[in-house]
């Protein structure tokens, strides 16, 4: 099976330390400049999963959702993730995501509006609605220890099993952008939002 540990900064200071001066929060800054970018939420989340959980995700969901007494999706701007161990090969506990699933997400909300996986107990899996949209193939992430990972917040992911290791760990962290919070809504119908040097290269 699989654990998650969303622990305070303060409790965690090494995993604080190697976000700020590893050169990661830099690097997640250079996607979204000139806004300033940093932890979205007051924790860092450690997630786990142990040898033997036989498990290939078969959709992808968005974090934020399925949280007691919410009511809107806790969003952000980036997934940040440091890798603890060798996934450089398919279960090993790797995240899957569904690449291109940010447009898809953008689409979703567009037509049928930001609060439509609000509710219904779906945790955030457009694939769970009535008349799921087409989110294309998942695969998983291959990494190696010290790798990192940054992920758009509207990029559907999921883990999967670990048949390899005794214990799979890896550091996340949930990044936003200043200001996101008066612009959340906007960010969903508009992934690029707050990216303008991304969308600068692809214009």
């Amino acid at each position: 099976g699989f654990h998650h540990y969303f622990e305070h900064p303060s409790t965690l200071p090494v995993a604080d330390r190697v976000l700020r001066e590893s050169g990661v929060l830099a690097l997640a800054g250079e996607l979204v400049a000139p806004l300033a970018i940093d932890l979205a939420f007051d924790h860092i989340q450690v997630a786990t999963s142990i040898h033997g959980w036989d498990h290939q995700p078969g959709g992808g969901h968005i974090d934020g959702y399925g949280i007691e007494g919410q009511t809107e999706p806790h969003t952000f701007t980036l997934l940040a993730g440091i890798y603890l161990g060798d996934e450089s090969e398919p279960g090993r506990g790797n995240i899957w995501v569904w690449p291109g699933s940010h447009l898809g997400h953008e689409r979703l909300f567009r037509e049928r509006g930001v609060r439509v996986l609000m509710g219904g107990g779906n945790g955030g899996h457009a694939g769970m609605l009535d008349d799921p949209p087409d989110l294309g193939r998942g695969q998983p992430v291959l990494a190696r220890r010290g790798d990192v990972l940054l992920a758009h917040y509207l990029l559907a992911h999921n883990q999967s099993g670990n048949m390899w290791d005794p214990l799979r760990r890896i550091v996340y962290y949930r990044l936003a952008a200043d200001g996101h919070r008066e612009r959340w809504a906007a960010t969903q119908t508009d992934a690029l939002l707050e990216f303008a040097p991304v969308r600068a290269a692809l214009a």
